[in-house]
């Protein structure tokens, strides 16, 4: 079997051992309650309602905000069980992508709070504090990779992926990474 050669290499930038500390650093705590709070439901329910997905859209991704807004109760409810249900990981974010208006990186923020498994977001910010200064131009195509990694630094470190991804937003910002 061929090995194919990694998309991204990933690496953290600061100590494992300081994910706690950047974790603490984390400003927006405040603006997370009530999608955390809508991801433990979802997370029971096994779906999102539409007015659940519009929240957890505008907490990620505001600008597409009239395009989430096109989806209706039922297609979100069927597309978000399809992802929160299937075993094969690799369809979950793609299946939220249906979504109108989902891009890669907020079908990230969805598995993120409301799937069972630990899913990264996919964000700028975090790929910068994992040692990658470029913007992918396929986000999807870097995902599992990714997904892996974080997963990997999650269970190394002891910590959610919640917890992980508040100290890559946390170190970034403190090193004037500026989202674009």
């Amino acid at each position: 079997m061929v090995r194919s050669k990694p998309v991204a290499i990933f690496q953290l930038r600061f100590p494992l051992d300081d994910i706690q500390r950047w974790a603490a650093e984390y400003s927006d705590f405040e603006r997370d309650v009530r999608p955390i709070e809508i991801g433990d439901a979802a997370r029971r329910a096994g779906f999102l309602a539409r007015s659940e997905f519009l929240i957890l859209a505008r907490w990620k991704s505001p600008r597409p905000g009239k395009r989430h807004e096109h989806n209706d109760d039922d297609m979100v409810r069927e597309v978000t069980r399809f992802a929160f249900s299937t075993p094969n990981e690799r369809l979950r974010l793609g299946a939220l992508t249906l979504l109108s208006g989902v891009l890669e990186r907020t079908a990230s923020a969805i598995l993120h709070l409301c799937h069972r498994d630990p899913y990264p977001l996919m964000d700028v910010r975090a790929f910068w504090s994992l040692g990658i200064d470029k913007v992918p131009a396929n986000w999807a195509a870097v995902w599992w990779e990714y997904t892996q990694e974080c997963r990997a630094i999650a269970a190394r470190a002891k910590v959610d992926m919640r917890t992980l991804d508040r100290a890559l937003w946390a170190y970034s910002d403190a090193h004037g990474m500026i989202a674009c």
